[in-house]
């Protein structure tokens, strides 16, 4: 079961979009606060989306796994670059910043069988705005 999260990232890093998309059930749940919260795949596509717009050169490391029933859940890194837009919180587009981050998240992942049925993300966004210098006075 855990192998579902190196298969996720692996397709991720690798920029296998389709790949990553076959990870899911057809009518999964997709909740990153201040990205998406939404259902199916233009729910799941938006993530992709907006993630490799923003950051196109992002790298996903694992830190850990832990399955327990249906659940997984990771404790992972980001490492990107910001030189794409990013939309604000009200939907307003935030130029690229032209900074680096490592961003430490958690994931939290139903699995029915070999598919993902829903993930949830979550990171600390005062700590990724700041490393973007997008809290600078």
């Amino acid at each position: 079961m855990a192998d579902l999260v190196e298969l996720t990232t692996t397709t991720w890093n690798d920029r296998d979009r389709a790949g990553w998309r076959e990870c899911y059930v057809e009518d999964c749940e997709m909740l990153a606060p201040g990205v998406v919260d939404g259902t199916g795949g233009a729910a799941l596509l938006q993530f992709w989306d907006e993630t490799m717009e923003a950051f196109p050169d992002n790298r996903i490391t694992v830190v850990r796994v832990v399955a327990q029933g249906d659940l997984l859940v990771e404790e992972s890194r980001i490492d990107a670059t910001n030189t794409g837009p990013m939309a604000g919180p009200d939907g307003t587009p935030i130029p690229p910043t032209g900074r680096s981050l490592s961003l430490p998240f958690a994931g939290i992942h139903r699995i029915d069988g070999d598919h993902i049925v829903s993930s949830h993300f979550y990171w600390d966004t005062f700590d990724m705005l700041g490393q973007l210098g997008l809290l600078d006075a």
